[in-house]
């Protein structure tokens, strides 16, 4: 059993990892605590009236085994708590992408799965949401440096959790994740948001230099997301509601006028967030990628 706490936990980024937490078979949260909230959670999170009688407390952080950090007011602390326990492990939401630049592994795990089952990572760093998104529609691309030329975003997200993240620093996080990859890629990532249709759904626009022919590029994509369990190629134009409340990540493509139009969908708060670093947990702890993640999709 892996015993977790959670900081920041007035948070709907905390909320949502405990809905998901107090049904994992192999999760046990010792502590969830706020610098601003007392009593029980379900005050605040009144989606958990009835699932748990978790309250508001102080964190402990010699009682755990991770810490999912929610909060930058607690960063300090869960630094000192890594530095003191060399076991203990610290999976990141609430910091920018910057801070991984000082050390911890990127935890997009469809790029870095294999470091952090192997490798045993004390800090991981979660992506911002419009990254994850981005990322996973042109990372088969850059992995075979035919990522050509600038690549033009529209991000369509009502972003009622992270409201700190601003474009300049998504653009940053996808410029050098893609260059880790391929340092030989001189593109620019032209980045715009417009508001979605929800506010859990998150739509990635992403426009790029068609390479080769839409079958070899499907192919390629396939082969790349073949044996990962949250991100699927589907051959049907896609939505945020055929993901939310899921894991996924759906992937369309397109070639048009020689521009490969890829069309990314994900639920904010799950995949971009809180699920993904579930998803980290269970790779960091050698439990199949899925436990605690097998959710049902809204959409019918």
């Amino acid at each position: 059993m892996i015993d977790i706490g959670i900081t920041g936990g007035e948070t709907i980024i905390a909320g949502e990892l405990v809905r998901l937490l107090i049904n994992h078979p192999d999760a046990s949260i010792k502590w969830v605590s706020s610098h601003s909230e007392h009593g029980k959670l379900s005050r605040m999170h009144k989606g958990l009236t009835g699932e748990c009688d978790l309250e508001f407390s102080e964190p402990l952080v010699d009682d755990v085994d991770l810490i999912f950090n929610c909060d930058s007011y607690d960063s300090p602390l869960c630094d000192e708590a890594l530095y003191n326990n060399d076991k203990l492990r610290v999976i990141e939401l609430s910091r920018g992408y910057g801070f991984v630049e000082g050390g911890g592994m990127y935890g997009l795990c469809e790029i870095n799965r294999k470091f952090m089952v192997h490798d045993c990572y004390g800090y991981v760093l979660i992506p911002s949401a419009e990254a994850m998104a981005v990322l996973l529609a042109i990372v088969p691309l850059a992995n075979k440096n035919l990522l050509k030329g600038d690549v033009d975003v529209t991000v369509c997200f009502e972003n009622c959790f992270n409201n700190d993240i601003g474009l300049n620093s998504i653009k940053q996080e996808i410029l050098a994740v893609t260059r880790a990859f391929d340092n030989n890629f001189l593109g620019e990532i032209n980045i715009k948001k417009e508001s979605g249709s929800s506010s859990r759904g998150l739509v990635a626009h992403v426009d790029v230099l068609a390479q080769a022919n839409i079958e070899s590029i499907i192919d390629l994509y396939n082969e790349y997301y073949d044996d990962h369990n949250f991100t699927f190629v589907v051959d049907q134009n896609v939505e945020d509601a055929d993901v939310i409340n899921t894991n996924k990540c759906l992937l369309n493509l397109t070639v048009k006028d020689g521009r490969l139009h890829i069309t990314s969908v994900i639920d904010a708060l799950l995949k971009g967030s809180a699920g993904n670093a579930v998803h980290v947990m269970n790779l960091l702890f050698g439990l199949h990628e899925r436990v605690g993640l097998a959710l049902k999709a809204q959409v019918f």
